[in-house]
């Protein structure tokens, strides 16, 4: 599938459910993947496997709803300018870490 095509899905989901509903299943799904994330920190063994399948499922669907989000905001564009500048901020630190963890050396 494309993702002109998964867009396309996207907004007949907004379309078809409603604003607000889908707001709503936005802020379910971040719920869920938390629940999901604290279960994996508390499994142990065998448990780890079948935590991370639900890790990848909540991921998954967080990505569907921050897709729908995007677009029913119409601010696709934004959010990949404030990526970008987060994620430069971010290199900045870890250099600047790895930079204060030489000098300690």
């Amino acid at each position: 599938m494309t993702i002109e095509e998964r867009d396309q899905i996207f907004r007949r989901c907004i379309c078809t459910y409603g604003t607000n509903p889908q707001i709503d299943v936005a802020i379910e799904e971040m719920s869920e993947l938390t629940k999901a994330l604290l279960k994996w920190r508390r499994a142990k063994g065998a448990e780890l496997t079948a935590a991370r399948g639900c890790i990848v499922d909540e991921l998954a669907d967080v990505r569907i709803m921050a897709r729908q989000m995007e677009i029913l905001f119409q601010c696709e564009d934004e959010v990949e300018r404030r990526i970008d500048f987060k994620v430069q901020r971010q290199k900045g630190r870890i250099e600047k870490l790895e930079a204060d963890h030489g000098e300690k050396e």
